[in-house]
């Protein structure tokens, strides 16, 4: 029994999952996602208690994605790809990468703590990055990069995306989303 129930919970997160990945985060709800799961509304209460319950496996799945495109890559060593591989993720994964990254105020990081230790390991990984970087530096100085990188990372993922929904994509964005990490390099410590 405890299988048949690992297994309809597995199953409800990969619809929203795919529901989410296709249409967005806002298209998730829980009759749809029941419906495509064969189950009844309640079956899906049995497993989460509310919708920021799926919302936070959701957003927990995201962040390792992001890592499991990372795990080759030594933060330390090479800081560039860390950054190269958050920005295609925003890319490749939009809506996900907006429920992770845009408004989560509705959801309390407490509850959910494996999220939030994912949550702060992404920015944590990034300090870590700057001071490979800044070896010599203060704590203060190593911080306002590190927050000046996290910055330009996430507009650029804006701006990439942008341009790909305006189907608007100048020569210069076109350069830059296919030599990512030479970008990084020059805008970043260049």
């Amino acid at each position: 029994m405890a299988d048949h129930k690992e297994s309809l919970k597995e199953r409800i997160v990969e619809i929203a999952w795919k529901i989410c990945v296709a249409e967005s985060w806002q298209k998730v709800n829980m009759r749809r996602v029941a419906q495509k799961a064969g189950v009844s509304n309640t079956a899906f209460y049995r497993h989460f208690k509310n919708k920021n319950d799926l919302k936070a496996v959701l957003m927990l799945r995201g962040f390792q994605l992001i890592y499991k495109g990372s795990k080759n890559v030594n933060v330390g060593n090479n800081f560039i790809a860390y950054g190269a591989n958050y920005v295609r993720f925003g890319i490749e994964y939009p809506h996900i990468y907006d429920l992770m990254f845009g408004h989560t105020t509705d959801i309390d990081m407490s509850l959910y703590p494996d999220l939030e230790v994912a949550s702060n390991e992404s920015f944590s990984g990034l300090v870590e990055g700057v001071k490979s970087f800044m070896p010599n530096n203060s704590e203060n100085e190593v911080m306002r990069k590190a927050y000046n990188v996290w910055a330009s990372v996430h507009g650029l993922v804006g701006i990439l995306r942008r341009s790909e929904w305006q189907e608007n994509k100048t020569e210069t964005l076109e350069w830059i989303e296919n030599n990512l990490e030479e970008y990084l390099k020059i805008t970043t410590f260049g």
